[in-house]
């Protein structure tokens, strides 16, 4: 389904199946391969699809994107020194914030993006 990005990336943890057939929306691939190009190098997916159950265990939002197939949590894959992570993870979140039209959450190790309306959030 893309360069990059393989569809077991994104599943489940609890190893229920998506809705979609390649486990997450085309759409969301394609988002993170723009993401992927603007900052030249890996990224790590977080968190994919969710089913309805392990969203509510790990205690995601009921709307979750997650659950519908339409958002990943990502972050940066190759830094061990810690300001250079922190400054990787910092780019990563422009690029997001300026690639993805729908929503975008900032937390201090990751970056949520998902297919959904526009909107920004600082999360904890």
């Amino acid at each position: 389904m893309s360069e990059h990005f393989k569809p077991k990336e994104f599943a489940s943890r609890d190893g229920k199946p998506s809705p979609w057939p390649e486990v997450v929306d085309p759409g969301l691939y394609f988002l993170l391969e723009e993401i992927r190009a603007d900052f030249g190098e890996p990224i790590y997916i977080n968190s994919g699809y969710r089913s309805p159950e392990h969203n509510r265990k790990i205690g995601g939002a009921p709307n979750s994107f997650h659950v519908k197939g339409q958002a990943a949590d990502i972050r940066p894959t190759r830094y061990k020194d810690s300001e250079k992570w922190a400054r990787a993870l910092g780019r990563l979140k422009i690029i997001a914030n300026r690639r993805c039209t729908g929503g975008v959450g900032f937390y201090p190790t990751f970056v949520h993006v998902d297919l959904g309306p526009h909107r920004r959030w600082n999360g904890k």
